[in-house]
């Protein structure tokens, strides 16, 4: 009998859970080193006119409010240094 994966109970803390918790603040501290500034206004104009959306959606981002695509969060990744965004994921602290 094969597994019905649409049932698995582990799919439905992936995206609601800890993980989401997780890669959002992760995303947000990106956003702050990739666009250095005082406040979340100030990174928020610094990174609108850069990754081409409104500051409104930066603001959402930096709060944790909204998942960002792909596309984003590699162009972040590069603005912030490659080397930066792994240190998580290599086991040192942010």
């Amino acid at each position: 009998m094969r597994k019905n994966l649409s049932q698995n109970a582990k799919r439905d803390d992936f995206w609601s859970g800890k993980h989401k918790s997780l890669s959002r603040r992760w995303f947000a501290s990106l956003l702050w080193r990739a666009f250095p500034g005082k406040s979340e206004r100030e990174v928020a104009q610094l990174g609108a006119p850069v990754l081409d959306v409104s500051e409104r959606q930066i603001i959402n981002w930096l709060r944790c409010d909204n998942d960002a695509a792909l596309s984003y969060v590699t162009a972040v990744m590069v603005l912030a240094g490659v080397e930066v965004a792994l240190e998580p994921v290599r086991g040192r602290a942010a």
